[in-house]
C-alpha cells in the first residue's frame, strides 16, 4: 500500500522494512520550493503546524484528532532523499533544535506503531541575528563583538542615547567586531543590529538583535609624577576578615596570575590607588601606560591618605600611582629584588590615563 502526499511517495511498513518506509522514492518534495509555515498535507485529517521559528530552532505541533498514539518525527535529508529519524514522542509537539540559519527544512510525523506518515511540514529558518556583546570600552570608545557571519552578510548597527531614537551607525562586512569611537565619557549608549544578505537576487533581512547598553568610562586626572614605579603589597597583609578588602582578596573568584603573581578578580588586576580615584572597594578602572598597553584593574584597597600627596593621587615615598596586591610565593624573581612591577614589559612606562568604569 502506498501513501502519496503532494507528490512525495511513502511506502507502508506492511510492505517494506522500517528504513525503507522512511524513503522518499520520488524525492520530489523540493525544500527550496517550500515556503515558511507551509503545511504540505491537505485534507488528511491531521494538522501539523510550525511556529517559534528562529535562526536555529522551531516548534512543531499537531492536532491528532483524539488519536492516542506515539509519534516518530523524521527530518528529510535532501542529499539522500530519505527521511532520517529525529525523535520519538507521545506529546503533540516537539522543539526542533540545532538547525542552521537561513535554511529550508522538512519534517514528517509518522505513527510510531505502523510507520504510516501523518503529516509533513516545510519551513525555513530565519537569518541569524547578530549576537551583540560589549568587548571593550574606555572613556571615548566602545568595541562591539558582532558574532560570526558569512562574507555575504552585512551587519547593520544602530545606536542611540537615552531619550533619543535609534540611528544607523555603520554597516560592517567581513568583520566580527566594530569600534565605535569619539564618544562622550560617562555616557550610556544603546545598540542593536540586524543582518542583511541577498539570495538569488532577493534582499533578505534578519530580525533585530536584542538591544544592549554600555556606559563609557570617566576619564580621571593624573598627578605630575610619571607613575613609572608600580609597587606591590602582599595580599595576606590584609587580615581584617570582615573588611571588603579581605573578602575580595580571599574570595573564590579571586585567583593569582601565574605569570606575575598578582591577584586577579573578574579579569582585573587587584590594586590600591589613592582616594582621589575612589574609595569603594570593587570599583574597576582602565589604566593605560606610555608603552601603549592598557590593563583593567579593580580597587582592592586604598592608599592611606597620610602616605599620599595633597590630592591623594600618588604615594609620596615612591612616587607610585599603582600598587599591585600579590601572592609572595608566585612573584617573579625580577620583582622581588627591585620592588617595582614596572620592570615587566606589560607594565612598563608612565601612567598616561586612568579611566573609571561607571557601571
Amino acid at each position: 500500500m502506498m501513501f502519496v502526499f503532494s507528490g512525495a511517495v511513502f511506502a507502508s511498513a506492511a510492505q517494506t522494512n522500517p528504513e525503507q518506509s522512511k524513503n522518499n522514492d520520488s524525492a520530489s518534495a523540493n525544500i527550496s520550493k517550500a515556503v515558511e509555515t507551509d503545511n504540505v498535507f491537505g485534507g488528511s485529517g491531521f494538522e501539523i503546524n510550525v511556529d517559534k521559528i528562529s535562526d536555529n530552532s522551531a516548534t512543531l505541533s499537531w492536532n491528532s484528532k483524539g488519536l492516542l498514539i506515539r509519534y516518530r518525527v523524521c527530518k528529510f535529508d535532501s542529499l539522500t532523499g530519505k527521511w532520517e529519524e529525529y525523535a520519538e514522542t507521545d506529546e503533540n509537539l516537539i522543539d526542533i533544535k540545532n538547525l542552521s540559519a537561513n535554511t529550508g527544512y522538512m519534517f514528517c510525523v509518522f505513527n510510531s506503531a505502523t510507520n504510516d506518515p501523518l503529516g509533513v511540514q516545510a519551513f525555513k529558518t530565519a537569518i541569524k541575528k547578530p549576537a551583540l556583546k560589549v568587548k571593550e570600552k574606555s572613556s571615548n570608545m566602545i568595541v562591539l563583538s558582532l558574532g560570526e557571519h558569512s562574507k555575504k552578510e552585512t551587519v547593520v548597527i544602530y545606536r542611540k542615547t537615552a531619550g533619543k531614537k535609534f540611528k544607523k551607525l555603520a554597516e560592517v562586512k567581513g568583520k566580527s567586531s566594530y569600534k565605535d569611537k569619539d564618544l562622550k565619557g560617562n555616557t550610556t549608549y544603546y545598540y542593536k543590529a540586524k543582518v542583511i544578505t541577498t539570495k538569488k537576487g532577493k534582499k533578505l533581512e534578519s530580525k533585530f538583535s536584542k538591544t544592549i547598553k554600555a556606559k563609557t568610562a570617566l576619564k580621571m586626572g593624573l598627578p605630575s609624577v610619571s607613575g613609572k614605579t608600580k609597587t606591590f603589597a602582599y595580599y595576606t597583609a590584609v587580615t581584617a576578615r570582615s573588611s571588603p578588602q579581605y573578602k575580595l582578596l580571599n574570595s573564590k573568584e579571586c585567583t593569582t596570575d601565574e605569570e606575575t603573581g598578582i591577584r586577579m578578580y573578574d579579569g582585573c588586576y587587584c590594586v590600591a590607588l589613592g582616594s582621589y580615584y575612589g574609595t569603594k572597594i570593587g570599583t574597576k578602572y582602565r589604566i593605560t601606560f606610555s608603552n601603549g598597553n592598557s590593563i583593567n584593574v579593580i580597587l582592592c584597597d586604598q592608599k592611606a591618605n597620610r602616605h599620599t600627596d595633597s590630592k591623594h593621587q600618588y604615594a609620596v615615598n615612591n612616587k607610585d600611582i599603582v600598587e599591585f596586591y600579590v601572592q609572595k610565593s608566585m612573584m617573579p624573581r625580577a620583582i622581588r629584588g627591585r620592588g617595582n612591577y614596572g620592570v615587566l614589559p606589560q607594565f612598563s612606562g608612565s601612567v598616561v590615563s586612568i579611566e573609571k568604569y561607571m557601571d
